[in-house]
């Protein structure tokens, strides 16, 4: 087992959780553990992981670079075509959130608040593409940009997305519950719940998906983040994909992931019922996820476990 005592944590974080489900993996080398909370919580129950989406759609995107088939620096007007010209940021720039592109579509109109991105199609894709950009350059934490990164690579595939994500990377990643949340798609997922307690609807995606669509099991998420220094268990072109993908894009940013002095690779993810957060050491193979059905600070409880099981180290 690894080195944290999966029945103090319970002790220290059943309070913390109330009645939300929950779930947690400790990475540590070959060996991982899982602690669950919550009435018919397991490896495989999905739960929403938000924006920790993105750097599985980036992974991807590393893919097409690799394989010389998009180009970091190259302008993404030449993906998008003639009538998007003024989309001259690179691809580098919208991996790592400076395209100019704004937080969210400026024609973004959900008509119920509960399941905002529901409605967003292609059409409503094409027509937000169509608007001047502002700030290129300047960092602005953009769901729009990797909305538009996901519906370009299911273009130049000439697939859905949901078709892409599982052929290039849940399949590649032994995520075997992993999928997206579409609109009109009905997938058994975990409860979510708000700041109150109070159960909150599901969330679906269109052509944003890539924004943070990807519905995840705890078993899933291990599989993902323990391939990045794992030998066995990936084949050796995604190997070569996880390593390419965690090259510096900027001081601060790999593919999808933010990356902090101490050479910690993390992400946070949110929707209106679900609190996601992962962080991870590929040098001491070393991580920590946490899956939260509710509002939670899955972000100190993560990066405090991750700090414990270094101190253990030393």
């Amino acid at each position: 087992m690894p080195v944290l005592e999966l029945s103090k944590l319970a002790q220290q974080l059943a309070p913390v959780f109330g009645e939300l489900p929950a779930a947690i993996v400790i990475l540590d080398k070959d060996r991982r553990a899982y602690y669950f909370h919550g009435d018919g919580v397991h490896e495989n129950s999905l739960f929403e992981i938000g924006s920790v989406s993105k750097p599985l759609f980036a992974l991807l995107a590393s893919q097409l670079v690799m394989d010389k088939v998009w180009s970091l620096e190259a302008p993404l007007s030449e993906l998008l075509g003639k009538e998007f010209e003024h989309h001259n940021y690179s691809l580098k720039q919208l991996l790592t959130h400076r395209s100019g592109l704004p937080r969210l579509p400026k024609n973004l109109i959900p008509p119920s608040i509960d399941d905002p991105y529901a409605s967003f199609d292609t059409k409503a894709m094409k027509q937000a593409l169509m608007m001047p950009i502002e700030r290129k350059g300047n960092y602005v934490y953009s769901n729009f940009g990797y909305g538009v990164l996901g519906w370009q690579m299911a273009k130049e595939l000439g697939v859905t997305q949901l078709a892409m994500m599982q052929k290039h990377v849940f399949n590649k990643l032994k995520m075997a519950h992993a999928t997206l949340s579409l609109t009109g798609v009905i997938v058994h997922r975990l409860k979510g719940h708000n700041h109150f307690g109070k159960q909150v609807a599901n969330w679906h995606f269109d052509s944003l998906v890539g924004a943070g669509g990807v519905l995840a099991s705890a078993a899933d998420m291990a599989n993902w983040i323990s391939a990045y220094w794992q030998r066995e268990g990936v084949d050796i072109k995604t190997k070569s994909i996880l390593k390419a993908s965690l090259t510096s894009l900027s001081d601060d940013m790999v593919y999808g992931f933010s990356k902090g002095l101490n050479g910690w690779y993390f992400h946070e993810g949110k929707t209106a019922g679900f609190s996601t957060m992962v962080v991870f050491d590929p040098i001491l193979q070393q991580g920590v996820i946490v899956l939260v059905g509710g509002e939670c600070n899955t972000n100190n409880i993560a990066m405090s476990l991750l700090s414990q099981l270094e101190e253990k180290e030393k």
